[in-house]
């Protein structure tokens, strides 16, 4: 059996320490390999997090399972306790020294979202949440902004691995752009759903997105008030699909159009 508050506490200790290492980083020590083509990278320290990560909380949880970016590592994300883990959520950022970039891990047990921590080391940020329990920055309660979309900001994500589906994405960001203050385009899709979560933006959207670029971000919007849903309208996928998202709290999702006037019938696989 596992506790949730204590997972969720070991789980915030891996991150800030998995996080010094990515923060450690010097700009000649960079060297991005291509993974599938140039814009998909991965990073020795992509490496390094995520050994990192799975070695202190194997070690806390020797029975665990791990369901990682790098390295196909990936267990039965249906198993009683199951860590998801993107090591730097933002390599591109990361290799190219824009310092935006997070370690993301979330925790599913017997198949359903129950902790999530997600650390940005550059702005010493940690945002957390466990099911039932909420959402919190550094260790202070967050939620959703309650302002209208038109007085708030929308970020975006390009699904540059995905090029087939730029135009959908700029005919959203095209059609949004009237609706809301203005529009922010991060590079890390962790960091954009903590970003909604704490109220600095309404909205996050992107075509394409794995589990791991979701799996803790998502908990610790929903915890902090809002709703994660596919284009289609449906539940994300928590089964290791791809998947489209729209995010933020239920208001700014209806007032953007995107779930009614945009009728995407396709997951990725």
């Amino acid at each position: 059996m596992y506790d949730k508050k204590e997972v969720l506490e070991t789980m915030r200790s891996v991150a800030l320490e998995c996080g010094k290492i990515i923060r450690s980083a010097k700009e000649e020590h960079v060297a991005a390999a291509e993974k599938t083509d140039f814009r998909n990278l991965v990073t020795a320290y992509d490496i390094k997090v995520q050994e990192t990560a799975v070695a202190l909380l194997k070690a806390k949880y020797p029975s665990a399972s791990f369901f990682c970016e790098e390295n196909d590592e990936q267990d039965d994300l249906k198993a009683e306790c199951v860590f998801i883990i993107d090591p730097i959520d933002g390599t591109a950022n990361f290799a190219n020294h824009m310092n935006m970039s997070c370690i993301s891990i979330g925790c599913f047990m017997n198949g359903v979202p129950t902790c999530a921590a997600v650390y940005d080391p550059y702005a010493d940020e940690l945002y957390s949440a466990a099911k039932g329990l909420g959402a919190a920055l550094n260790g202070r309660p967050i939620h959703v902004t309650d302002a209208p979309l038109e007085h708030t900001l929308v970020m975006f994500g390009t699904a540059p691995y995905n090029l087939d589906k730029a135009e959908r994405t700029f005919e959203k960001l095209k059609y949004i752009f009237p609706k809301c203050m203005d529009v922010r385009r991060r590079g890390s899709a962790e960091i954009d759903f903590c970003t909604v979560a704490c109220g600095r933006a309404g909205l996050f959207f992107e075509e394409v997105l794995s589990l791991w670029d979701f799996a803790a971000g998502m908990l610790i919007l929903e915890e902090a008030g809002g709703e994660a849903y596919t284009m289609m309208g449906t539940p994300l996928p928590l089964d290791g699909r791809k998947s489209n998202v729209v995010a933020g709290p239920r208001h700014c999702i209806e007032e953007s159009g995107l779930l009614r006037d945009f009728h995407d019938d396709d997951m990725i696989i």
